[in-house]
């Protein structure tokens, strides 16, 4: 029952922040992402005519971006939310090659998906973390990609909110986790580590949802009457203005049997 509600918890955070995110397809977007793809390709992650899948894909930033040059392209998630937006990205945008794929990817067989992808690629999603998760992972695709949070994430706004509610804002663990499996497993791994900086403007009452979601997640009621009047005095103008640095890390590898 403790396992049910937390995946329905987790659903609805992924769906509440589902409309926050800007288009991935939008120019400042696509241009950070296609950065980071320039950067896996580096590292020997190829999806050029190759079948690929995307894990924890959420409105498809990856996905996306990789969609011109695969094959094709199958994204899974658990929010419903999320895939629906990357459908309407995908077919706004007239990319035909893009799946959307419902699933919790710690619960999913991997069965029917073992073996069909040249790429996996996971992407600022706790769906890849332990070792079991990477094994399902690599008995799906050759080569393995995953992007993550690596120990630093700043954000002057939402630590004012957290800290009204009495919890700590730090970096999810990401790929320092996924780092952790993959040397438990064996794998060799090659690695890279780097900082992006991002901003956003928001409605009052925009922030606060997306405030509520987060604060939701960690399982504390959440202040909403004194939480709008802390970002009032921040912004008295009613246009919520947020900066957020973050150090993550690129991680790619193969399987066992597929070493470079």
């Amino acid at each position: 029952m403790k396992s049910d509600a937390k995946d329905a918890g987790a659903r609805l955070f992924w769906d509440r922040k589902a409309e926050g995110y800007p288009s991935p397809l939008a120019p400042a977007t696509l241009k950070a992402t296609r950065k980071t793809l320039a950067m896996m390709r580096r590292l020997g992650a190829e999806w050029r005519g190759r079948d690929v899948l995307d894990i924890g894909c959420g409105t498809g930033l990856f996905a996306l971006a990789m969609s011109p040059a695969a094959r094709r392209v199958v994204g899974t998630d658990l929010s419903p939310r999320m895939l629906a937006r990357m459908s309407t990205e995908a077919a706004a945008a007239g990319l035909r090659n893009v799946t959307a794929l419902r699933a919790d990817w710690k619960k999913i067989k991997a069965a029917g998906l073992k073996g069909r992808f040249g790429l996996a690629v996971a992407s600022m999603t706790s769906a890849v973390g332990t070792p079991a998760e990477i094994l399902k992972m690599e008995a799906c695709a050759e080569k393995c990609a995953y992007v993550g949070w690596y120990g630093v994430r700043k954000n002057p706004v939402m630590e004012s909110i957290f800290r009204l509610h009495g919890l700590p804002y730090r970096s999810p663990e990401g790929a320092s986790r996924v780092e952790r499996s993959l040397k438990a497993l064996g794998r060799r791994f090659r690695k890279r580590i780097f900082r992006e900086v991002w901003n956003r403007e928001d409605t009052l009452e925009k922030a606060l949802r997306e405030a509520r979601a987060h604060i939701g997640i960690n399982g504390v009621r959440f202040r909403k009457k004194e939480a709008g009047e802390l970002l009032t005095k921040l912004f008295p103008g009613g246009v919520v203005r947020q900066r957020t640095e973050a150090r993550k890390a690129l991680l790619v590898w193969s399987g066992p049997k597929r070493r470079p």
